[in-house]
């Protein structure tokens, strides 16, 4: 028996073991709380028009990698307006946020230089600084003083903004003193937090841009689309350019979408976005006031992502299986994702939700509990 067949053979006798979710077109949820679509911006008109007018022109591929045939003014029209948006002087597209955060590590940090990196970090983070050449710390989540404070000029202190499975942000005043302090940079990746908060929907950096040297985030949340990017000054999107291998040899994402995202943008940024953010608010603040009220066990989030944790994995695939079986789409988030014993249900919350459904949402809880 070879090594991966062992350990298939290991997760499957084990309640770790993970099967897809099939999607269809024609299945409704009561609600989907497994959707990162915060605003609700992946079935908008304006966006899906702007998608199709652009399949009209470029087709629907892009034909190459950015550094031969696949960088296309629609792609330099994003990246001008990402630039403009969050403040930086230049921007950069990748496929996903994992090859953002990848490429970024292993491109721009050196041997000689220290990561310190919050212990909640991303997956993409993790495998990041494992495969550059640089020494890496990991510190106690949203706790970087014990070791930040052996830093060195130049190093790398990395966090996120908006902790995707705990659904806690970073303190960016915090971050931007320690940058001040021990001269080091500061990578936010910024993928739960970027169109959902914040003035015109800048994330976590509308409390202090200056804080961030390098910010990456994602096209597939908030913006309801897909894609990454990466915002620096230029010659650190120069060096991913010419140097990143994430970027160099990967076809680049189709025109069509880059124009779907910049449509998108577009009304993240405008009085729409910032009703779509008051609306997602306000279904926050109802949810978080529900799981008080019941005593539920949960880390306390001011954010779309809301969890409630469990005492053993089996527990929480029940709640999760009689949910679904009510209409009610919720995930189970396990270890090795989340560190053992705080295994729970992870929920995403959206601005289109609407009250009514929530609180029917909350009784049929209340009557699974009562049963079981």
């Amino acid at each position: 028996m070879s090594v991966y067949q062992r350990r298939l053979k290991e997760r499957k006798g084990s309640s770790l073991f993970r099967v897809r979710k099939v999607r269809s077109s024609d299945v409704q949820w009561k609600l989907n709380f497994s959707t990162n679509d915060y605003l609700g911006l992946s079935q908008h008109r304006h966006i899906r028009q702007a998608f199709k007018q652009a399949v009209d022109i470029w087709g629907v591929g892009s034909t190459g990698s950015p550094l031969l045939s696949g960088y296309s003014s629609a792609h330099q029209e994003l990246e001008e307006l990402l630039a403009d948006w969050l403040g930086k002087p230049r921007a950069l597209l990748f496929n996903s946020g994992f090859a953002a955060n990848h490429g970024v590590l292993t491109t721009l940090v050196d041997k000689q230089q220290k990561v310190f990196a919050d212990k909640l970090v991303h997956a993409s983070i993790i495998d990041g600084m494992q495969h550059s050449e640089a020494q890496f710390k990991r510190y106690p989540h949203n706790q970087p003083l014990p070791v930040v404070d052996k830093a060195n000029t130049g190093d790398w202190l990395v966090t996120e903004g908006v902790f995707s499975m705990d659904g806690d942000a970073c303190d960016l005043k915090l971050m931007a003193s320690l940058k001040q302090q021990f001269d080091i940079k500061v990578m936010l990746d910024d993928a739960h937090g970027l169109g959902a908060y914040g003035s015109e929907g800048k994330g976590s950096t509308s409390f202090g841009s200056d804080a961030v040297d390098v910010l990456t985030g994602t096209f597939g949340k908030a913006l309801g689309v897909g894609g990454a990017f990466v915002c620096a000054k230029d010659d650190e999107i120069e060096s991913l350019i010419q140097f990143c291998r994430d970027y160099i040899y990967s076809t680049a994402m189709p025109p069509a979408q880059a124009a779907a995202i910049k449509s998108s943008i577009e009304i993240v940024r405008s009085a729409e976005g910032d009703e779509r953010r008051e609306q997602l608010a306000h279904r926050i603040q109802y949810f978080r006031e529900q799981m008080k009220q019941r005593n539920l066990k949960i880390i306390d989030s001011n954010t779309a992502i809301q969890t409630w944790l469990f005492d053993s994995d089996t527990e929480a695939l029940a709640m999760s299986k009689q949910l679904q079986a009510n209409g009610y789409l919720c995930s189970v988030i396990r270890p090795p994702t989340v560190p053992v014993g705080t295994s729970r249900i992870r929920f995403s919350l959206t601005s289109n939700m609407p009250q009514v459904a929530l609180e029917s949402f909350w009784q049929v809880v209340d009557r699974i509990r009562d049963n079981l």
